[in-house]
């Protein structure tokens, strides 16, 4: 936020014209200079006359005249009134004016109000208008024309009612300044709706533009501070202190399907999962099947054993499935053969769940902080994002100060 107001100090003539200090001082010499001259004029007989010096006599100037008496007598006769007032002659010289001292509204350097507030004269002194008592208290609200550009969160708008109605951050800010320095504002947003950038041609636009011409007394708006703005404007404080360049992005959308869990393992690896899974199951039926060790080989010998299963390859598939569960596959096969193949695939099953399980929480976690763009570099490396800064920022001079110096460094 910046400040470009100016105070001076305004009279109003007779005429209603209202003047400066300096105009009116002006005016004074000027009511001066005329009483003499049309005094001179109508002095009687030979007035002033030519001083000869005579170099000599002792006395120089011996044999000049001045008609001193017709002189004080054209004073009164000439006195009439000027731009300034009417001279009043006597022990103690001085303009008789009478000064209307009014309440005067001023805004955007256009007289827009002007009430009496009393008439001073050198005889009377102050007399009060009606309606007022006193001269004190009546010091006029000041009020500020304000730029802003929209950026959100900093200054947004909406329409209510037909009437642009503005909010945001810079807009509390400005509130809360005016509650405490006692004055009023217009808000509006520059018109071609930058900050202000010099051109080539050494011409400003946007916010400083408008302060630089005087349409505008303060900027609010996140405006970044720069040497060239600096030159042009004065700035405050800053309240919002950003270092360096940020690159915002679209966070990105993930697709959940219910076949999300199988996207933890690449398709390759549940082929060959699937492969082993049919093949031991295929195994401990052909092994049950033609050992001589095996249950359906042997009933005799495992005729009082409560642990009878006949593995085909329906059981043998059903086995490989319960015995990655934590209730286990039941029943194992008979034969030191079906037992190896058995074992095997626990060992395989138990590799497989403990890697499934500590990839799932890896990437469900990596995933949700995953940015495809993490420094300039890969902004520029890519072609499928398109990236630009916001034209009149400090980003964009920023890039055009550097893409100058490799031009002349490395070109």
């Amino acid at each position: 936020m910046f400040d470009k107001y100016a105070q001076s100090v305004l009279y109003r003539s007779r005429d209603g014209l209202i003047w400066t200090e300096e105009e009116m001082e002006a005016a004074y010499y000027l009511d001066l200079i005329l009483l003499i001259s049309r005094v001179i004029v109508h002095l009687p007989g030979e007035g002033i006359g030519p001083i000869f010096i005579d170099c000599n006599r002792v006395s120089p100037y011996e044999g000049s005249h001045v008609n001193f008496s017709g002189l004080i007598e054209q004073l009164p006769m000439q006195n009439d009134s000027g731009v300034y007032g009417r001279w009043v002659l006597d022990d103690v010289s001085y303009m008789n004016m009478a000064l209307r001292i009014a309440w005067v509204n001023i805004q955007a350097g256009q007289v827009k109000l002007i009430q009496k507030v009393a008439t001073w004269t050198s005889t009377t002194g102050i007399q009060m208008e009606s309606g007022y008592s006193a001269l004190t208290n009546n010091n006029g609200v000041k009020k500020y024309i304000i730029v802003t550009v929209v950026q959100p969160p900093f200054m947004m708008k909406t329409v209510v009612d037909n009437t642009t109605v503005y909010y945001g951050y810079c807009k509390d800010l400005i509130d809360k300044i005016k509650d405490i320095l006692k004055f009023e504002y217009e808000l509006y947003e520059a018109p071609d709706g930058l900050y202000g950038t010099l051109n080539d041609n050494g011409t400003w636009n946007g916010m400083v533009n408008e302060l630089i011409k005087g349409n505008a007394d303060i900027g609010v708006a996140d405006l970044s501070v720069m040497a060239e703005r600096e030159s042009a404007v004065d700035f405050t404080v800053p309240y919002y202190d950003l270092v360096g360049i940020k690159i915002l992005m679209k966070a990105p959308k993930f697709e959940y399907t219910l076949l999300k869990f199988a996207a933890v393992l690449e398709p390759p690896v549940w082929w060959c999962f699937a492969a082993a899974y049919f093949l031991t199951g295929i195994l401990l039926c052909l092994f049950d099947r033609y050992s001589p060790y095996s249950y359906q080989n042997n009933k005799e010998k495992y005729a009082d054993d409560d642990e009878t299963r006949i593995f085909t390859i329906k059981e043998g598939l059903w086995f490989c499935i319960t015995s990655l569960t934590p209730q286990g596959g039941g029943e194992a096969p008979k034969s030191v053969s079906g037992r190896l193949i058995a074992a095997t695939w626990w060992l395989f099953g138990f590799i497989m769940i403990a890697s499934y399980t500590a990839n799932l929480a890896a990437f469900l976690t990596v995933q949700r902080f995953e940015s495809p763009i993490q420094s300039l570099d890969d902004l520029a490396g890519q072609y499928d994002i398109g990236y630009a800064p916001i034209e009149g920022t400090a980003t964009l001079t920023y890039f055009q100060r550097m893409a100058d110096i490799e031009e002349k460094f490395y070109t």
